[in-house]
């Protein structure tokens, strides 16, 4: 084969490999960036303490934002640990002047 052949075939081999290894990064999906779940908390904290609700955050499930809206689900506990018993609770939030405030919330 002729040296210019080779040249020809390995610039061509190479710009496939790039534009192959293009394509697989454009093909995955968004993949989620991990939401900060603190102020989301902070915002479940002073809507239990306006409320008197008397419980407190055991975990948080799961959190989905989509702009200036987002729901939490989370495991709450008695806010004084007397009790080892949990239910599950989905917030909904509303961001107003940037800090994220709970319009209400269901038992799940």
């Amino acid at each position: 084969m002729k040296p210019m052949n080779r040249s020809i075939i390995a610039g061509l081999t190479a710009l496939a490999l790039g534009v192959a290894l293009c394509c697989a990064g454009c093909s995955k999906k968004n993949e989620a960036q991990p939401v900060d779940s603190k102020p989301f908390e902070a915002a479940i904290a002073d809507y239990l303490q306006s409320n008197s609700f008397g419980m407190k955050i055991s975990s948080v499930q799961r959190i989905d934002q989509n702009g200036d809206t987002a729901t939490a689900v989370c495991k709450m506990q008695e806010a004084e640990g007397t009790y080892a018993l949990t239910v599950t609770w989905e917030f909904s939030f509303r961001r107003s002047n940037g800090r994220w405030q709970v319009e209400r919330h269901t038992a799940k």
